[in-house]
């Protein structure tokens, strides 16, 4: 074996990159379907879509404000796609106020508009947040309320646990049926990753 290896070196990174998608798909296996089910509101697309894609994201991530478009033109592009969004504050408390508060626009059935006027607007801060609020058209008393809900807070370090679990580290980060993808990829990656897990049913 080591003598074929040396004169084939070519098969080590294929056979990095099948023990990989191997060991994701171990750890996709152990999330379950919970992964899958969204937090009440906190979809988009076609609610009943053959393809679900579930975004992790964070509010003061660059990459994730990027990837907004992206998957706003595979929405557009692919009636039967659904999205599901995880709440993943990593990057600093600013973040996780703005998590809490689309936590509390999926509630009121606004999540999308408050994503959408959270990663339009300016960095997370009690201001642009409050603002997002605003635009998004949230009843404000309500949503600070749930904002410091045990609800609110338990699904945000539900979420965080599930991307400990997954074993990835990082926002944007999609699962597409038994595919992780990081980072922003673009369109074009998120559309064939969707087209893949349509194929593979």
């Amino acid at each position: 074996v080591r003598t074929y290896i040396l004169e084939h070196p070519e098969i080590i990174p294929e056979a990095i990159e099948i023990l990989q998608k191997r060991e994701a798909e171990k750890r996709l296996a152990a999330a379950g379907s919970k992964m899958a089910t969204p937090f009440p509101g906190a979809v988009a697309g076609n609610p009943n879509g053959d393809v679900t894609v579930v975004e992790f994201t964070d509010y003061n991530c660059g990459y994730c404000r990027a990837s907004v478009a992206d998957v706003q033109k595979l929405v557009d592009s692919d009636r039967n796609v659904r999205i599901v969004y995880r709440e993943v504050p990593i990057l600093s408390q600013t973040s996780r106020d703005a998590a809490l508060w689309a936590l509390a626009a999926a509630k009121q059935g606004k999540h999308k508009a408050f994503h959408d006027a959270m990663f339009s607007g300016a960095r997370p801060d009690a201001q642009s947040i409050r603002a997002a609020a605003v635009k998004a058209g949230l009843d404000l008393m309500a949503a600070e309320k749930f904002a410091a809900s045990r609800e609110a807070i338990a699904e945000i370090e539900s979420n965080r646990a599930m991307m400990q679990q997954l074993g990835f580290s990082g926002t944007p980060t999609f699962i597409v049926g038994d595919q992780i993808l990081e980072g922003a990829l673009g369109y074009g990656a998120l559309k064939a990753a969707v087209g893949r897990a349509r194929k593979r049913g």
